[in-house]
């Protein structure tokens, strides 16, 4: 039996290239988008890129439509063949936004879903600075929401309300999680969202008159409320289902309200009780008030 052949270190340039992985990659200039996307699953990168990733065709769709500066779009030829794709394609391109070819395996691999539907997009993170009301205004806190998909459904409620604004506080999930994004079907990109210490919402709180409101079980009923009750600039906090309020935004509220419930039930979801709750503000707020 012939002995294998041994390989010397001056011979390891002629060895076939076989005999290790072949791994296609996109072209040199297209590789930093691609880098850049797989980067950006952490939320540090995030911080310190100030940029996000959208994935899916109808998130990408509207993130397009949106004035959101766009960096680039990772598509796989699967997308491509697709007429949906094709005119999503144009879109961007008639925006000059960079559209990069990759394989299903390189897209997937930058993602943070199983099936990314083709395509990926990085946009950068706005900069969103509280603007002071000028009349009427409502703000929805997230106080340690931590749950990706709760926070991204919540976003979305609240956008839907007519939500000012909405501010996350310490210890809730980074609002450009690409969960978040998904889950809040392209809310983030129209309603205005800002992450602030509690320090600093405090601040913004008592300069601009915000009451501060808050959900929990043993508040004031929500059928309670009469349009009298209802401040003009209000806040409304909601927080984790399992830890409650956090110490120091306990400590800061003016009134709490609860949802009458059957006994049977504990407790909603964070995302279901939030949007019962800012219908029920609207409502009374909307309802004309007594002489």
């Amino acid at each position: 039996m012939r002995a294998a052949p041994v390989l010397r270190c001056g011979q390891l340039d002629s060895v076939s290239p076989f005999l290790y992985p072949r791994t296609p990659r996109v072209p040199p200039e297209d590789v930093k988008l691609l880098t850049l996307a797989r980067d950006l699953q952490r939320r540090k990168a995030r911080e310190r890129q100030h940029r996000f990733v959208a994935e899916g065709v109808r998130t990408v769709e509207t993130l397009l439509t949106s004035r959101f500066a766009v960096t680039g779009l990772l598509v796989t030829a699967g997308l491509r063949a697709d007429e949906r794709g094709q005119r999503l394609v144009a879109t961007a391109e008639a925006r000059g936004i960079s559209v990069v070819d990759v394989s299903d395996a390189e897209l997937e691999s930058a993602a943070d879903t199983d099936t990314p539907q083709g395509v990926l997009a990085v946009a950068t993170i706005p900069d969103q600075p509280l603007a002071v009301p000028t009349g009427p205004a409502r703000y929805l806190v997230l106080d340690a929401l931590q749950e990706p998909g709760n926070v991204g459904a919540v976003v979305r409620t609240a956008a839907a309300m007519g939500v000012t604004a909405t501010i996350a506080l310490p210890g809730t999930v980074d609002m450009w999680n690409a969960k978040v994004v998904r889950s809040s079907m392209g809310a983030l990109f129209h309603h205005p969202v800002a992450m602030r210490s509690w320090e600093q919402f405090s601040e913004f709180a008592g300069s601009t008159g915000l009451a501060l409101w808050a959900a929990d079980l043993h508040g004031d009923a929500l059928d309670s409320l009469r349009p009298t009750s209802c401040p003009d600039r209000l806040a409304l906090v909601v927080s984790n289902e399992g830890a409650g309020l956090s110490p120091q935004v306990a400590a800061a509220v003016s009134r709490t309200v609860t949802i009458p419930m059957a006994a049977e039930v504990e407790s909603l979801n964070v995302a279901v009780a939030t949007g019962i709750l800012l219908y029920a503000l609207r409502v009374a707020s909307q309802t004309p008030r007594s002489s």
